[in-house]
């Protein structure tokens, strides 16, 4: 393979990337774009809002199970032993094969992953609506969760490899997050109205709808990229199966526990599998050549914090979503709709707080940002703490939500853009499922330890007494946060999101400097109208296949040693 690539600017000033790997392309003469091509450039800046889109559905599905699942559990008569699965079976599938999906989309290229995520998980939303049997609706909830994983992951990798770090990135997550944000409030609000009226099935229906416009505008707006390995890139079976086994143990164990024990022979021989599997997935890691998760990611500390930063945020944001539920419920009486009208603010607020921060975080370090927003999440969790059986919304549990939304962004979004800052192309899939791996093992741990608490100060309590177990599970939620704060003092580095080891040197917007003589210049025509076009042929020693699509004034304006490039 050549280590030349084509950068071709077309009417609108846009460049797209053409793998150049055949020398004698150079000799075919002018190259023809298809108004299949023509159509996709036109599409590609909608690529942001589908992948927020399809995370925006996966939040969508997760928050509407909270709401409906006593409705769904007594239509299709689940025992009660068994609706924790109906969110346990999706969260067990999503977490355990994150991993392995996001490797995929780095070997075999993030579009195809993610479309075929996507397309997986529209159809078992239709089959979820059709079930009418708990065991029938755990397992398509499972398989629907393998969709979610492969979608996850792999739009966080196309949006960092497409936007360079700096404003660039960071605005483009602060979209990511600020959708995503709106998915559980949505989530809320849609199974409340759904479930009291035309059916808890809708839920899902819609899911299916959605997920199929996605997928169609996906096809266009998504720049097609061929993996980083090459055509026939090896795969780590033994990494990819011991991984997943393990995670899914691993997930399995910390949701069942809380129904089953700890200690139960249910759950304690999972918990042993799990942790053998996951020892013998370091091992192989460590002496294969094409490892799954490459160890030297985690030499970068800013990665390593991050992941452990966005575990406890987790731990403590679903607790506090869990708990203030319950409150809603159980101790101000509200109903299912009023409930999830309660929590419009925390959503509406989001996307307020996720815009802010996009404008201002590129030019302030990040530390500070990450350390008061857990401070900010243990004081939301205390609000909700001192919640009684008189309070009204508008006093504490309205501050409450509102200091919790700004908290979870000042965590979230940094520590996203954190995670993400030393990354190669060549891992930012692996990297983008460590991180949702932390989110998804992060929530029920958390909610597997407060539920212990809770569960034993309420021992025999019934109705508002038991805002009496609530209240000590809240300063758990608390505390996790207070244990994020001190990890973020004591050992996050100080950065800045425009101040990468990987892209020091690069602009807003720009690309690596390449060598000026390193350009030459041919020919390209149109199909539709058959004008010659301008496309140059850029070195690149580092990379040999540039997935990226740059317009020409980000490119003159980002890199002083790249030749200006204009339409003829």
């Amino acid at each position: 393979m050549t280590n030349k690539e084509s950068v071709l600017t077309t009417p609108n000033d846009t460049l797209i990337s053409l793998h150049a790997d055949q020398p004698s392309l150079k000799e075919k003469g002018p190259i023809a774009l298809s108004k299949f091509q023509q159509l996709c450039l036109k599409c590609e800046p909608l690529m942001l809002y589908v992948v927020s889109l399809a995370q925006f559905l996966d939040i969508v599905n997760g928050a509407s199970m909270t709401v409906a699942m006593l409705p769904i559990a007594k239509e299709l008569h689940f025992e009660v032993h068994q609706q924790q699965w109906l969110i346990s079976s999706y969260a067990v599938s999503f977490g355990g094969l994150l991993l392995i999906a996001g490797r995929m989309g780095d070997l075999f290229g993030h579009r195809k992953v993610f479309l075929s995520g996507l397309l997986w998980f529209g159809i078992w939303s239709l089959v979820n609506g059709f079930s009418n049997t708990p065991v029938m609706l755990c397992i398509s909830r499972a398989l629907q969760g393998m969709g979610a994983a492969a979608q996850i992951p792999t739009a966080l990798a196309l949006i960092a490899i497409k936007y360079p770090a700096g404003k660039a990135r960071t605005r483009a997550l602060s979209v990511f997050a600020a959708i995503g944000g709106m998915g559980a409030v949505t989530g809320l609000l849609l199974s409340g109205a759904l479930t009291s009226t035309v059916g808890w099935q809708w839920i899902f229906y819609i899911s299916a709808i959605m997920s199929a416009i996605l997928f169609v505008l996906g096809m266009f707006a998504i720049p097609d990229a061929r993996g980083l390995h090459g055509d026939s890139p090896k795969i780590d079976v033994g990494g990819a199966a011991t991984v997943t086994g393990g995670i899914v143990c691993l997930i399995y164990y910390i949701s069942a526990g809380v129904e089953t024990g700890w200690a139960s022979v249910k759950t304690l021989p999972v918990l042993c599998i799990g942790i053998v599997l996951l020892m013998a997935f370091i091992m192989i890691e460590r002496r294969i050549s094409y490892p799954i998760m490459p160890f030297h990611i985690w030499k970068h500390r800013a990665f390593s914090i991050s992941f452990v930063l966005i575990f406890i945020m987790q731990a403590a944001f679903q607790g506090f979503l869990y708990y203030s539920t319950l409150i809603f419920q159980e101790i101000l009486g509200y109903a299912i709709m009023k409930t999830s009208l309660s929590y419009l603010v925390h959503g509406l607020s989001g996307i307020v707080v996720y815009s802010i921060l996009g404008k201002f975080l590129p030019r302030l370090p990040l530390k500070p940002f990450i350390a008061f927003g857990f401070i900010l999440l243990a004081c939301s969790a205390i609000l909700f703490a001192f919640v009684t059986p008189t309070s009204t919304y508008w006093v504490l549990p309205f501050l409450g939500l509102m200091v919790n939304v700004f908290g979870l962004g000042l965590v979230m979004l940094p520590a996203q853009i954190t995670a993400l800052r030393d990354a190669s192309d060549d891992d930012q899939g692996v990297v983008g499922a460590i991180y949702n791996v932390g989110l998804q093992i992060g929530a029920p741990f958390g909610l597997a330890i407060l539920t212990v608490i809770s569960g034993k100060l309420n021992n025999g309590n019934s109705g508002p007494d038991r805002m009496y177990g609530y209240k000590y599970a809240l300063i758990g939620c608390a505390i996790f946060a207070i244990i994020g704060f001190i990890i973020t003092l004591l050992f996050l580095p100080h950065v800045k999101p425009n101040t990468t080891a990987k892209a020091a040197s690069l602009e807003d917007g720009g690309i690596p400097a390449y060598e000026k003589d390193s350009v030459t210049e041919i020919e390209v025509v149109s199909s539709e109208q058959g004008h010659p076009q301008k496309q140059e042929w850029i070195e690149n020693p580092q990379k040999q296949e540039l997935d990226e699509s740059y317009s020409a004034k980000e490119l003159v304006e980002g890199d002083e040693q790249t030749k200006p490039v204009s339409n003829v």
